[in-house]
């Protein structure tokens, strides 16, 4: 008698596991017939039994239904389901067998529609359809950095900023660094948030991770001119300078530091020595020859406001005085657009330099070089 127990026993066991193999089959056929309802009722019934709870395949199957609502009647618990299923075959399976990689393929579907769709919302300039797009798809790969980067851009230009910052601090945080990104960060730090020391706190790191860029440099120069700690400031651009004082930007960044402090001299002083180090740097170069040429420009100016009578008397001074600077600052322009040869702020001071100079020649062959620049920019 026991043993015909133990026998019906192992027959209704069996029949128990059948019968949920059968709800993973007929969940399919559900789904293939568009009975969402019915599918989705038949397979989480499936993934409770002991039989079928661990297997790839309800897994999986699971997924695509809730896939399919998704489609259907979107809601984040059905796509939190989705997932949630596709995870589970990816820990059961190993690597390359069947489901494993049918899995993969249906992560990606999923992935890439939500990529799509909020390409197609930021084309059509809909940034907040955008945004909620790509943070659709950052639950089905919450570090994909292509969404992650997509979703703050989207963010900010719908100026909610706040979700902008999260996500390009999300960025850096899975290892992607730009300079865009870092220069976004500061900006909404220092102008929205009014967050001054974390502002310069991302100035550190961007400066470390671009060590060569003169742009983080002169923001934390500008952010800690604001903050009224100029000694701070100095004092850390003279310490970079004792450690390394054949740096030719450290000197550009003290000849902007005092240009910003308004001591004109010292920044001269900085600048020349920065193109001494380094002939071939344009921003040193191009700040020396501003800088010339606005004492030009004033001088000028001055003497233009003058009375008669006042011109008569010291108009002409004033004007060799200021033609002197343009003559200081023209070498340095001249090599400015050596190193730069299409940058038409430079050709176009140039021509004003060589037209006060009365250099004819080489301002009519300045004009000429813009003309051809914006001909050649028209035509792209």
């Amino acid at each position: 008698m026991r043993k015909l127990t133990l026998f019906f026993a192992l027959i209704l066991l069996a029949g128990s596991a059948f019968a949920q193999k059968s709800n993973v089959r007929k969940a399919e056929s559900a789904l293939e017939d568009g009975n969402l309802q019915e599918a989705k009722q038949l397979i989480d019934e499936a993934i409770q039994h002991e039989k079928t709870k661990d297997d790839g395949k309800t897994w999986f199957t699971r997924g695509t239904i809730y896939q399919a609502m998704v489609k259907e009647n979107y809601s984040d618990e059905n796509l939190k389901e989705a997932v949630k299923s596709y995870d589970k075959v990816m820990e059961l399976e190993k690597e390359g067998s069947n489901f494993y990689t049918l899995t993969d393929l249906k992560i990606q579907e999923l992935w890439g529609g939500f990529i799509n769709k909020g390409s197609e919302e930021y084309s059509a300039e809909n940034f907040s359809g955008a945004f909620d797009a790509f943070e659709k798809a950052l639950m089905v790969l919450p570090e994909d950095t292509t969404a992650t980067l997509y979703a703050g851009i989207s963010a900010q230009q719908a100026k909610d900023n706040q979700a902008a910052l999260k996500y390009y601090y999300r960025l850096i945080d899975l290892g992607n660094h730009s300079e865009d990104i870092y220069n976004s960060i500061i900006s909404i730090e220092r102008y929205e948030n009014k967050d001054i020391d974390k502002a310069l706190e991302m100035i550190t790191k961007a400066q470390k991770q671009f060590p060569e860029s003169d742009a983080f440099q002169k923001q934390e120069i500008n952010l800690l001119i604001v903050a009224e700690r100029i000694d701070e400031a100095k004092d850390k651009i003279n310490e970079a300078i004792a450690n390394e004082p054949e740096n030719a930007n450290l000197y550009f960044n003290l000849g902007y530091l005092y240009e910003q402090l308004e001591q004109p001299e010292k920044a001269e002083e900085a600048y020349i020595k920065a193109v001494e180090l380094d002939p071939d740097y344009l921003d040193a170069n191009y700040n020396l020859a501003v800088y010339y040429y606005n004492f030009a420009a004033d001088l000028f100016s001055e003497a233009r406001n003058m009375d008669l009578k006042e011109y008569q008397k010291n108009g002409k001074k004033i004007e060799e005085k200021a033609k002197m600077y343009l003559k200081k600052a023209k070498p340095y322009f001249e090599k400015a657009l050596e190193i730069a040869p299409k940058e038409l702020a430079i050709i176009e001071t140039l021509q004003t330099v060589y037209t006060q100079l009365g250099e004819m020649d080489k301002a009519e062959e300045m004009m000429d070089r813009a003309d051809a620049i914006n001909a050649e920019s028209g035509d792209n």
